[in-house]
């Protein structure tokens, strides 16, 4: 029930723009931008008190909702003073209803797959859901010692989410929905988008069907991850600094501000994709607006500032820098680890765009996969760069070298690809060429924007076979550019027909995800509806691990010891356990334990010390198991997992 609170204050908060005469779809993101920022600040307040806690989210929630409440009701006396009852929408066309009744299943069947799943995604077991568990123990979101600094530097937004309703529900059960509930989001955001640059209401559910049939974003919207949540606050900041040629005020660019910042509070990525968006849109604006922006622009900055902060400062104290550090865990030298690319050029920016764009073009059939690659790298070579070029390439974390490759994995949330946007996009941009001067202004500059964004993207971070998830933002407000110039060009049966078959595409993509099955190509054996879900944990390539990890977390259940330590330096995957551990609903303390990289700083001096130890794959490291033998004279082997205890 206490997870309805936070429901609650968003319906409430909802409810009260719309009283002051808006549409539902508006209303629902403007409520949004304030309830999110009271997420921010209470998670940053109850840190400061050390009562992080389900008590001290349920009464933040609790009262923020009746500040909610007695707000939507003074916007309902109001609206019945001055204007009367809202008018009733019109009805919608039959093409209207099967597009919405569509994304409706498309999300339901999402939704499904984010309740009954357990979370499973490799990054969210390495980094995105053990920084929750720490702060649920530690009561707080400051750093402690980590195997992994991701958990530390790494905006925690969607984290956030998850954090309220791990604490709220009592498990993780719920955590899903935050990336769910942020596709929804961006399929509203994109329709609004596509209102501001002149779409009548057919436009905008095309945009909306674009959005909701991205495959990527299909494949992730069910998972623990951050990439359609950044996607949604990005469609967000740019559907409001479209609007601010018509409505520029100090509440506005308190939105556009606070919109911003939580962008940058949710992924870094946003620090690449929001200065060409935003410079986009006030291309479009009259001299008024700029005017009243650049008055107004302390307080977007402020609002940013607000925002961000408290993790800007926390990461300066760490590493130096506000960002972080600027590479990933592993083996192999720090240059090889890097995030960004290490030169510039012309020729390198083009062979960037070219891998990338690369991501996209693969087929079943691995001799043409192969042809493409083989093509695509002759054309960088021609360049004068190298395709696989170690400057512009990732490297795995055990420290080889990725090569450039073309492949097809399209049920893989991790490898996705999105043919069908970048064809539809590349086919609005061809028509807009065509018919330049009927196409309004807005509409030339957010594709100006969005491709300058893309060029910087590519420029700036080197190349993986998992890089397209990381572009959700720029689909998204893609969607809503095709739509635009599509309804505008096409006949309308012609865009039925492209948005049916992007629709179509969904579909198996939400029905079998690789990682979250609802169907296998043998039905239900191997679904999430059929297998245990603590053994879900472990569909992401780690179900060698299932058994084992199962079997010691048993093991220290029933050791009856309630401060728990994990090793996880020599196999990183171990938020499975974390969960297993309290999976009775007890309340374990787990911790990190042998850290001995820059992190461990961090300990607390008052803290007690564990009557137990998880070391994941040490079987046959005797440094390892000599280092707890002694403190833990009872020892279990489950697989390489060694459960050191102390004698009862």
């Amino acid at each position: 029930m206490l997870t309805l609170i936070p429901c609650f204050a968003f319906a409430f908060l909802a409810a009260g723009f719309h009283f002051r005469n808006r549409g539902w779809r508006e209303s629902a993101v403007l409520a949004s931008i304030p309830w999110t920022l009271f997420l921010v600040v209470l998670t940053e307040l109850l840190t400061q008190l050390h009562a992080l806690t389900r008590i001290g989210v349920a009464l933040g929630w609790m009262t923020f909702a009746m500040i909610g409440f007695g707000w939507m009701i003074s916007q309902r006396r109001r609206l019945q003073a001055e204007i009367g009852p809202p008018a009733t929408a019109p009805l919608l066309a039959a093409d209207e209803k099967i597009f919405l009744s569509a994304m409706g299943l498309l999300a339901v069947l999402i939704g499904l797959s984010a309740l009954i799943s357990a979370p499973n995604n490799w990054d969210a077991m390495e980094y995105h859901l053990p920084r929750v568990v720490m702060w649920i123990n530690q009561r707080g979101v400051q750093f402690y010692p980590t195997v992994d600094w991701f958990q530390l530097d790494q905006p925690p937004l969607a984290e956030y989410g998850m954090l309220h309703l791990y604490l709220l529900y009592g498990s993780d059960r719920l955590v899903a929905l935050v990336q769910w509930l942020a596709y929804v989001g961006c399929v509203v955001s994109a329709s609004l988008v596509a209102k501001e640059l002149g779409g009548d209401r057919r436009t905008q559910a095309v945009a909306a069907v674009l959005a909701a049939a991205i495959p990527s974003a299909i494949l992730g919207a069910s998972s623990t991850k951050n990439d359609c949540f950044l996607a949604y606050w990005i469609a967000v900041t740019v559907y409001l600094a479209l609007r601010w040629r018509r409505i520029a005020s100090w509440t506005r660019a308190y939105e556009i501000g606070t919109a911003a910042g939580l962008a940058l509070f949710t992924k870094g990525t946003a620090y690449l994709f929001l200065p060409s968006l935003l410079l986009a849109c006030s291309m479009a604006w009259g001299r008024h607006a700029w005017r009243s922006f650049l008055i107004r622009l302390p307080l977007v900055i402020a609002m940013i500032a607000v925002i961000c902060g408290p993790l800007w400062i926390r990461n300066y104290r760490f590493s130096g820098s506000p960002l972080g550090i600027p590479y990933f865990r592993g083996n192999g030298s720090v240059e090889n680890r890097r995030f960004q690319n290490d030169h510039f050029s012309p020729a390198q920016v083009g062979a960037d765009v070219l891998r990338n764009l690369a991501l996209n073009i693969g087929v079943p059939g691995k001799r043409i996969n192969e042809f493409s690659q083989r093509e695509i790298s002759r054309f960088i070579a021609l360049l004068g760069v190298d395709p696989n070029e170690p400057g512009q390439i990732s490297y795995r974390q055990s420290g080889e070298p990725l090569d450039f490759r073309v492949s097809f994995d399209p049920f893989d949330e991790f490898f996705s690809e999105d043919p069908a946007p970048l064809l539809l996009f590349l086919l609005a941009c061809g028509l807009v060429a065509v018919h330049w001067r009927r196409t309004r202004k807005d509409v030339r500059w957010l594709a100006a924007g969005l491709i300058t964004a893309y060029v910087v993207y590519c420029a700036l971070l080197r190349w993986a076979p998992s890089n397209e998830r990381y572009v959700i933002p720029l689909i998204v407000l893609g969607s809503s550019f095709a739509a635009v110039v599509l309804t505008n060009e096409l006949p309308r049966n012609g865009v039925n027909i492209l948005a049916g078959l992007a629709l179509a595409i969904g579909f198996p993509l939400a029905v079998f995800n690789q990682t979250r099955p609802l169907l296998t190509r043998h039905g239900l054996q191997g679904s999430i509806l059929t297998t245990p879900r603590d053994a879900t944990y472990f569909f992401d390539n780690h179900q060698q691990l299932a058994k084992p990890f199962l079997a010691g977390a048993r093991a220290a259940r029933a050791s009856g010891c309630r401060s728990i330590g994990i090793d996880a330096n020599l196999l990183h995957f171990e938020y499975p356990m974390m969960a297993l551990l309290n999976e009775d609903g007890g309340s374990r303390q787990v911790r990190y334990v042998g850290v001995e990289n820059s992190t461990a700083r961090y300990k607390r001096t008052d803290e007690p010390g564990v009557c137990a130890v998880l070391c994941l794959g040490c079987l046959h490291h005797p440094e390892k198991m000599a280092e707890y033998a002694t403190r833990f004279p009872t020892q279990q082997a489950f697989g390489t997992l060694i459960v050191f205890r102390q004698n009862r």
